[in-house]
């Protein structure tokens, strides 16, 4: 059958599954997603009102407080 070009099913081994370029892709966009939310979770704390630090407090209304520039 060769001869023609064809192939049988299961003639050839098959090849063990292997990481491609989009799995490298979305590692890739997994660990810049990641170091976005570390950024993003220091830039919070940094302007949190408590002086525990903690991102998710809000600020209240009218009474916005930032940290003196150093």
């Amino acid at each position: 059958m060769t001869q023609f070009k064809m192939q049988m099913p299961g003639g050839r081994a098959r090849r063990a599954a292997s990481p491609d370029v989009y799995t490298a892709l979305a590692f890739a966009a997994v660990a810049f997603l990641i170091a976005a939310c570390v950024i993003m979770w220091q830039a919070a704390m940094k302007v949190a009102p408590t002086d525990s630090g903690h991102p998710f407090v809000m600020q209240s209304s009218g009474d916005i407080k930032l940290p003196a520039p150093k």
